[in-house]
């Protein structure tokens, strides 16, 4: 759980108050941490927690926790100010989609990669970083793998028989100081080298570790992406999904202090989040080889279609609508299948922006993925 005992807290929303005794009635029902007073039942009356306090401390509360407001002209000036200076965006490897990313990544925000399982996150995460790292050598990465899928082979094939055989095609070299350009195995391992992986299913865990990662002395490389693989599993899900207000507290506890080490002024990082939407059913008739438009209008009352395109049925948000808010980009992912069908669709997808806040969201591309580790634009 990433939220704040109360004894941390509130003292620091107070610092001239004294509420020892305050906090001792407060544990006495088992209210402890930040979340549990936001949504706590009536509490009985006691001289030292009036009903007025207890207003005041929820208040206090539900700001720390509540999202931080941004002026649109603050906004305008960050894109104004980015204008000549995307040499520090990452790419996707996938051209034109960089273009619809205003020049890819950046350090400071934190990424949704989400859709349904076998999409194509995980693979376009595993380019991203590796991909980075392979052309930036002073620099490391993070991976948090909560459902201990990750597979380091993997990643040695994405490198040895896709990344470098591309970048070498292109022009680019390797070459260290005599001349001599190493084998693709060779530079597929000291690439790794600079990957930490980590398994964890607490969300208290896995902050811990960023921040010990970014914080790390004594290596010669900067720490500046990281991977969580699935968030879905930091913060409970389920609960999530369902509605529940503890669930959706505990996620915007968790994802404003994943903000705050993202935007650190000292060491700041581009953070990806992978989330999991319920699979599509797989459509009977195959659909003409390119999508038809999407319907204008969508019935009154109801929120517009998580994608563009036109699925035989609507996605809904992986986590909840809470969890759009809280990203800065956020890319979905779907099979080509529901829409071509089994064989058309086979190892094809669409990658699309449906949240971009320092652009126009928008912008989508097909790509092809082989056997989970060979990733092309289409």
């Amino acid at each position: 759980m990433s939220a704040t005992p109360l004894a941390t807290l509130l003292p620091t929303l107070l610092p001239a108050e004294d509420l020892s005794l305050t906090l001792e009635v407060l544990a006495s029902h088992g209210i402890v941490q930040d979340v549990d007073l936001l949504f706590s039942p009536p509490l009985p009356p006691h001289p030292c927690l009036p009903p007025d306090l207890l207003d005041r401390l929820r208040s206090l509360v539900a700001t720390k926790l509540s999202a931080t407001s941004t002026s649109g002209a603050y906004l305008l000036q960050q894109s104004r100010d980015r204008k000549g200076k995307q040499f520090q965006r990452f790419s996707s490897t996938l051209d034109d989609f960089d273009d619809d990313l205003d020049g890819g990544f950046d350090v400071g925000e934190v990424n949704e990669l989400t859709g349904p399982r076998r999409s194509g996150r995980t693979a376009f995460a595993l380019y991203v970083l590796l991909f980075h790292l392979l052309i930036h050598r002073d620099k490391r990465a993070a991976w948090l793998d909560t459902t201990s899928t990750f597979d380091p082979y993997r990643c040695l094939a994405i490198l040895r028989d896709h990344l470098i055989p591309r970048l070498r095609a292109m022009g680019g070299s390797f070459a260290g100081a005599d001349g001599v350009e190493p084998e693709p195995e060779k530079l597929a391992i000291e690439v790794l080298d600079r990957l930490a992986v980590s398994q964890v299913s607490k969300s208290g865990a896995a902050l811990d570790i960023l921040t010990a990662e970014a914080k790390a002395m004594g290596k010669p490389q900067t720490l500046d992406m990281v991977v969580i693989d699935t968030l879905d599993v930091l913060v409970g899900g389920e609960a999530v999904a369902s509605g529940s207000a503890q669930g959706n507290a505990n996620l915007i506890a968790f994802m404003r202090r994943l903000h705050g080490i993202a935007r650190s002024s000292t060491n700041p990082l581009a953070v990806f989040v992978i989330t999991t939407l319920s699979s599509p059913p797989p459509t009977h008739t195959p659909s003409s080889r390119k999508p038809a438009p999407p319907e204008p209008t969508h019935p009154a009352g109801q929120p517009p279609p998580l994608s563009s395109l036109p699925l035989p049925n609507p996605l809904k948000p992986a986590l909840s609508p809470t969890c759009s808010y809280l990203v800065d980009l956020s890319l979905l992912f779907v099979s080509a299948e529901p829409l071509f069908g089994a064989k058309e669709g086979k190892e094809r997808g669409f990658v699309e922006v449906v949240k971009n806040r320092r652009a126009q969201a928008g912008g989508m591309i097909g790509f092809k993925l082989e056997n989970g580790v060979r990733l092309e634009q289409l």
